[in-house]
Order: C-alpha cells, then structure tokens, then sequence
C-alpha cells in the first residue's frame, strides 16, 4: 500500500494530539471502557427518586385545611405565594378538605388552589374538615349542631356519598372518608366504619384510600385491629395527638406491610417527651402531615417562618458532596456570595456550608442548593473546564443549574451531569481549604462527558 506525505502528516499529528492530551489527563479519567449502564443502580441519592428525605420518609405534606375552613384564602396572589413558600419548604404534597355539600367558604380559591396543586406537581390528600370529620359531613355541618350517628347507616350513606362526589369532581391522589372520628364503636360502630371503605374503594376516581387518622395512635390501633380497613386502605395513618410515641413500634407492627403516616404532625414539645415530628422520624414513618404549616408561609411573599424552616430541616436529607479521588467536599469558596466559585474543602468541614439539598426539576434532574445560602451551583457556560460558580436564583438559566445523577453499577459512587453542557463535574486536583486558600488552586469544574476517572466521581455522604 502507498503511503503518502499527507496520510504521514495525519498520523503523526494524531500521535501528538494524544500524547499532549494524555499530559494532561489522567488514565483513569479517559477510560473509555467503562460501563455506563444506569440499570442496577442502588444509589440512594440518584436523581430520579424527587425530594430526599431521611429516615424512611417517602412523602411530606403540607396542610392548608384551617387555612380553608377559615376563609383565609382570598386572593390568587396568596395562593401563589403560600405554594411558593411550600415548594421551599421541599414538600411533595398538600392536605386539603372536604366539605359538606354547599358549605365550602370560598369555592373560588378553593378550585384555583386545587389547579394550581396540579399544576405544580404536587399531590393531593384529602379529608374531611374538622375533628371528627365524617360524622360531621354526615351531619351536613362544619362546626354546628349534630346529632349521633352510631348505627345509623343512612348516615354512613350520607358520608360515603358525599367522599365518592367529591372523589369525581377533584381527582386526589389520596381521599380518607374521616378525620379523628374518634376510635370503633363510638361515633362509628365497626360494621359502619366496615361498610364506608368498602363502599368507598373503587370509586375515589383513582385516589387511593388511607385510614383512619384517629386521635391517637391507641386509638389508630383499635381501628386497625376491630375493622377490616386494611383490606381497602394503601396507607396507614393516625395522629399522635396524645404524644404516645412509645406506641408507634405496635402501630407500624399491626400496619403489616402498609407504609404508615403520622398524618397530623407538628414541632411542639408540649410535654418535654419530645415533638411528634421528632418522633415519627425516630420511629420510621413512611409519610408526614405538616398540621397547619401554611401558617407558617408569608402569604406577601412566600417566605417561611423560623419554625418552618426548622421543621424542613429536620425532614430534609442533606448532603456532603464528596469526590472519589481527593475525599475532599464541595463548597463554596466564599460563603453567601454570588459568583464565587465551588472549591473543595477537607472533610473537617461538614458545616451547612458544605451541605446540600438535592431539589427534584420537573425532568428527572436536580438543583443542588446550599444548606448554608440557600444559593446553588452551575458552570459559568457550556465549555470544557468550565469554572463552576454559585448563584442566587436560575431565573433564564434554568438548564445550567440542573443536574443529573448518574450512578456507577456497584458502586457507590456517581457522574454528576449539566443538562445543559452535557459535561462533568470535576475535581482537578488534591489541594483544597485546609492546605490552599486561593480560590483558583482549589477551583471544581466540568470536563467532557467521556471522562470517567475518579476524579469525575462523587459519592453522597449524608449529613444529618
């Protein structure tokens, strides 16, 4: 075969190419050989899973019920801004409540709150208003008169109507015919409390069914035990109004296999035996009501009061952000400041600074935001090594500031990926805060997305 000058030239050049390239790269992070294969992942911090949560926790929700039945809803702006407030807040769903045919106080606010949850993405639990709330639908009130039910099925007819017409006209993700409607055989006997689940299920227009959020976990367990709702119900949920947390392991016991709510829980520890927050976590809850949390929502501006934001850090799952080849943590070089630049930092530093929140996007990816901050971390554009720089808000710059969770079969480790770029996130070297203190030594940035070495790993070191 003939060589020619020019195809010497090209071959040559290529050689160059590679060996100027290979001056500055790692083996490890051109190994092209490396599986990519995302389908046997265990990775607990991958992208797909929406808000993370500690414990066992797979659903937090907020509650807007007295904010309802008081009328204090009046305006499409502070609708917005209470669910402004909790999206920051980081829950994936809302209480709302069901009325008594023609007693719902605003429907208007009502029917714009119920969009915009949709819209939103947020899902949607509902039951009835008040304490012993089926009995009161079946009374036909909110907080009048009413008269007994006890063995009267035209009552139990009454309520279950009422849950199945309100099941059709807002599809819920999750409907519950009572709330604190006492424990069997008091407000309900056992054969009306039977004879509404099963006469509810399979027409809550694709809500599924929790029961039986009772005052009190002794009296959740009676109704798990004298009825027959766990052969309709897909959650099991009560309140720990009485502070009985030593009766959550029994609860979770007699639920079976059911997830299990704290379906009305809050932060106050009312008898220096610790908060029912604190407890439900401790016990390993499947689910959180947040009982009255839009109170704690600024409904001019969507901002949460400090007993909110307490709140959120207690179910919150942060991170630590660690690569793989210098153990070092992400954190902004300067804290609170827009445009400084993400550095490493050693693992003596695990402040809130250094810690993470992983908030889901509509598509699958991520924002990482700062405990600390509250700002965020993108590239400055689109190129290979790029710097990669804090930011206040992703208002026009939505895709650079999202993220996608890649995880590494077997491992524990993850690419992390710009939607935008398609790139990498980086570490480029093993200098950090404790032995560097000039930003650019120290700097993260983003490399092609064909690098795979260690030093385009992360692991997710959870921090609280």
């Amino acid at each position: 075969m003939k060589i020619t000058k020019l195809k010497i030239g090209i071959y040559f050049l290529t050689i160059f190419s590679f060996l100027l390239y290979s001056c500055t790269t790692s083996v490890e992070d051109i190994d092209l050989d490396e599986n990519l294969s995302n389908s046997e992942s265990s990775l607990t911090a991958s992208s797909s899973v929406g808000h993370h949560y500690v414990g066992n926790i797979k659903n937090v929700l907020g509650d807007v019920k007295q904010a309802q039945i008081k009328n204090r809803l009046k305006t499409t702006s502070q609708v917005d801004n209470l669910l402004d407030g909790f999206k920051e807040m980081g829950v994936n769903g809302i209480r709302i409540a069901i009325f008594a045919s023609g007693l719902n106080p605003n429907e208007e606010m009502y029917d714009y709150l119920f969009d915009q949850l949709k819209s939103r993405g947020f899902k949607i639990f509902a039951n009835p208003a008040q304490g012993s709330g089926g009995f009161k639908i079946a009374n036909g009130t909110v907080n009048g008169e009413t008269s007994a039910v006890n063995g009267d099925f035209a009552a139990s007819d009454r309520l279950i109507s009422r849950i199945i017409e309100f099941a059709q006209e807002y599809k819920c993700d999750w409907v519950n015919p009572f709330n604190e409607d006492s424990r069997p055989d008091t407000l309900w006997s056992v054969a009306q409390i039977n004879d509404i689940y099963a006469s509810i299920s399979g027409n809550t227009n694709g809500a599924d069914l929790i029961g039986s959020c009772d005052w009190g976990i002794q009296a959740g367990l009676l109704s798990l035990r004298q009825t027959n709702i766990k052969n309709y119900i897909t959650v099991a949920a009560t309140h720990n109004l009485g502070f009985q947390h030593g009766l959550w392991d029994d609860y979770i016991a007699e639920a079976g296999n059911l997830p299990v709510w704290d379906s009305e829980v809050n932060d106050f520890d009312k008898f220096g035996t610790g908060t029912r927050l604190d407890a439900a976590i401790k016990a390993g809850v499947d689910g959180l009501v947040l009982y009255n949390s839009w109170n704690g929502i600024n409904l001019s501006t969507g901002a949460l009061s400090d007993g909110n934001q307490i709140m959120k850090d207690k179910y919150t799952q942060y991170y630590l952000i660690r690569n793989v080849q210098s153990r070092d943590y992400i954190k902004p070089f300067t804290n609170g400041v827009q445009g400084t630049l993400m550095v490493q930092a050693p693992s003596t530093y695990s402040g809130i600074f250094t810690q993470w929140e992983l908030v889901p996007t509509s598509n699958g990816f991520v924002r990482f935001k700062n405990r600390g901050s509250g700002m965020y971390f993108r590239p400055i554009n689109n190129n290979s090594f790029s710097n990669v720089q804090a930011v206040n808000s992703f208002s026009g710059l939505e895709s650079q500031v999202q993220w996608r969770i890649d995880d590494i079969n077997n491992t524990s480790e993850s690419f992390i990926v710009n939607l935008s770029s398609g790139k990498k996130l980086h570490s480029r070297n093993g200098d950090d805060l404790a032995n560097n203190d000039n930003e650019n030594d120290i700097r993260i940035n983003q490399v092609p997305a064909f690098w795979t070495g260690d030093a385009s790993r992360w692991e997710f070191v959870k921090a609280n």
